[in-house]
């Protein structure tokens, strides 16, 4: 998948230091790419799970420096598998981080919750295009000051694997 990554204002991905102004806080720029893979398993038609790792390559606002995003995340996913373009939601558990210099933002790994929801419209059997809107809820600059939500807009192609093909429904001759 692969679409844009929305840090909120006052997030709480660095490593803090009070040797440094704001303790080495630094405001991300508003849109980033976001890019990833996903897995999923889906044992009736209506629910399933899915597991997925992203990056989101940003930079600071401010001085232009280079911090790398990533997020590992896991989470349920209900769906209406009744038609062409399937209707679904999501709601899991993350793991989200940065690796930077320290001139950036320096290293941190927080965990998270994420919310979502979107469609997958279905090609074919085998092939649907995939739109996701998210909300990932992490602590804020100031950890006991609360939360603070980051938006993901996600795009993707999927393929599905060992779809069992529909039985034939012959009709019954009554003569």
């Amino acid at each position: 998948f692969g679409g844009m990554w929305l840090p909120s204002e006052n997030h709480e991905f660095f490593r803090p230091s009070r040797t440094l102004p704001q303790q080495g806080y630094k405001d991300l720029r508003p849109v980033n790419a976001d890019v990833g893979g996903r897995i999923g398993y889906f044992p009736l038609r209506f629910f399933g799970v899915e597991v997925e790792g992203a990056m989101m390559p940003s930079r600071t606002e401010a001085d232009d420096v280079s911090a790398l995003m990533w997020a590992a995340r896991g989470h349920l996913v209900g769906q209406v598998g009744l038609w062409r373009v399937v209707p679904f939601v999501v709601a899991g558990v993350s793991a989200i981080g940065v690796e930077s210099s320290r001139q950036a933002l320096s290293y941190d790994n927080d965990f998270a919750v994420h919310v979502g929801g979107g469609a997958k419209m279905y090609i074919n059997r085998y092939f649907a295009v995939r739109i996701d809107l998210r909300d990932t809820i992490a602590a804020k600059r100031g950890v006991d000051k609360g939360i603070k939500i980051n938006g993901e807009v996600l795009f993707g192609l999927s393929f599905t694997l060992g779809r069992k093909k529909p039985k034939k429904v012959r009709p019954s001759d009554r003569d």
